[in-house]
């Protein structure tokens, strides 16, 4: 009997710690609670000065160029900071907001486009190309959703924005 309970005690243990390993997983491939602090940092920075931020955007037939700029230097690299932090974090296959079903969308498809980030004097202009129809129009309901965050700042943020093949 006490080899029966050691053995139960053993198991769940396992399963304690294999339930808080998947719940710590979930967290860091879901959106805002697996991202480090110094991303959510430059994230608030690019929402509180959103008054700051100058954005055109220009749809193309394979998918969008947007230059994104600030005449203050402060949000200008943070604009850098920023664009080149969730570079690595999507590159590396990890997410940002789950759940808003268009960076789901773009998160799930990112794979099938090309970004070319380019750093300027006063910010970024990045360049996307999708290598499919879907993609091409991924990339450019992804970038109207950014254009809204510069435009509105926080009043956008916790907003969910549809998808485009689904």
């Amino acid at each position: 009997m006490k080899t029966t309970t050691s053995a139960h005690s053993h198991l769940i243990a396992a399963m304690a710690l294999v339930a808080a390993f998947t719940a710590t997983s979930c967290a860091q491939q879901g959106g805002g609670h697996g991202l480090p602090a110094e991303a959510r940092q430059q994230i608030h920075t690019l929402f509180d000065n959103h008054a700051k931020i100058h954005r055109e955007l220009k749809l193309t037939a394979t998918g969008y160029t947007a230059t994104t700029e600030s005449d203050d230097p402060k949000v200008a690299a943070a604009l850098q900071k920023h664009v080149k932090q969730m570079e690595e974090r999507l590159g590396s296959g990890l997410s940002v907001r789950r759940w808003d079903p268009a960076f789901a969308e773009y998160c799930d498809h990112y794979a099938e486009m090309d970004h070319r980030f380019t750093p300027t004097a006063k910010g970024v202009r990045m360049t996307v190309t999708g290598r499919n129809a879907a993609a091409v129009k991924i990339a450019q309901n992804h970038a109207k959703v950014v254009s809204a965050f510069a435009e509105q700042g926080w009043s956008e943020h916790d907003k969910k924005h549809d998808t485009v093949t689904r």
